[in-house]
């Protein structure tokens, strides 16, 4: 069943220098209890999607296009449906976690107030709180409840977040960067725990990552963007093992078990999005027709696609 849709998403922000466009005709799907991956260097409009989605943009952007979540348009919903929708069906686990928390509220506040809302008694919101500590590997748990969000380290908030945004089996979870900043024992840890929520949950995980580690271990299928549109599209083993688009295979290059090659030359300026592909300047495989004509996103059957006049054979 078709969880969430993606349709032609457009987000623009108007800036005094010109318009930003952040995100261009993206379009994708997730079924029930799908991990989508959307990778892509820093700046690849990854982020604005998961905005998007959830209605936490500025209030200057223009979003043109369509999100329909479980056969519900966001777009259109009213504010107070939106918010309704907002934690219960649809949880973000934010970039910056310690930006998301309150320094003066107790950590096991932090999830237990969700559960005080609707209704729960103050010491039995405690008590889940303390089994959600448990869940992410927050232990010992009745102790990390008692403290402070500066009490914990970066990994630790960021698995704190996160069992915020489980606390009521959303079926949708948004991850934006959930490891970025975290050392290798706090990664693993965090893979380790979005994975069990997958399996424990049967929830649907939208990852925003520019971890391609993480990534491959944990998805379904994998979208990779590039200047705010999806380059290539497809199961995350394909995606990895017989990349078609050149800006796919050089990030795979620079992953650290390839050998870390770096990419060459920067991403376009959103507010200037050159006439022909996007990647061209940086493409060694670009011909004359690149630098004119836009490619199209070629869908392949059931095997995703690829916006390439040149693609690389599977």
């Amino acid at each position: 069943m078709t969880l969430l849709s993606i349709h032609d998403l457009n987000v623009r922000f108007p800036t005094g220098e010109g318009t930003v466009h952040a995100s261009r005709d993206v379009s994708f799907s997730m079924e029930s209890g799908e991990v989508l991956g959307l990778v892509g260097e820093t700046g690849s409009g990854k982020s604005v999607i998961g905005q998007a989605i959830i209605r936490l943009l500025p209030s200057n952007a223009n979003i043109t296009g369509t999100i329909a979540f479980n056969g519900q348009e966001l777009t259109t919903l009213k504010d107070d449906a939106m918010h309704a929708l907002r934690g219960r069906s649809i949880s973000l686990v934010p970039q910056n976690p310690s930006g998301s928390l309150d320094p003066l509220l107790r950590n096991g506040m932090q999830i237990g107030e969700i559960f005080i809302e609707r209704g729960t008694a103050k010491n039995t919101a405690w008590e889940k709180a303390c089994d959600l500590l448990v869940t992410v590997g927050l232990i010992p748990s009745e102790q990390i409840a008692k403290e402070y969000p500066h009490e914990l380290s970066g990994g630790m908030r960021q698995r704190l977040t996160t069992s915020i945004a489980i606390a009521e089996n959303s079926r949708l979870i948004i991850a934006d960067e959930p490891t970025k900043g975290l050392d290798f024992h706090a990664r693993e840890t965090t893979a380790r725990v979005l994975s069990e929520i997958k399996k424990r949950d049967n929830a649907s995980l939208l990852l925003i990552t520019h971890d391609l580690y993480l990534a491959e271990h944990l998805c379904d299928w994998i979208a990779v963007l590039y200047a705010g549109e999806i380059v290539e599209i497809g199961p995350a083993g394909q995606i990895f093992n017989t990349p078609r688009h050149p800006y796919t295979q050089a990030l795979i290059r620079a992953m650290p078990k390839n050998g870390l090659v770096p990419l060459d030359g920067q991403s376009p300026s959103l507010m200037a999005i050159p006439e022909g592909c996007c990647f061209a300047d940086r493409c060694s495989c670009h011909s004359e027709r690149c630098s004119k004509e836009h490619p199209d996103l070629i869908q392949e059957s059931l095997n995703g696609g690829v916006r390439c006049h040149h693609p690389f054979s599977s």
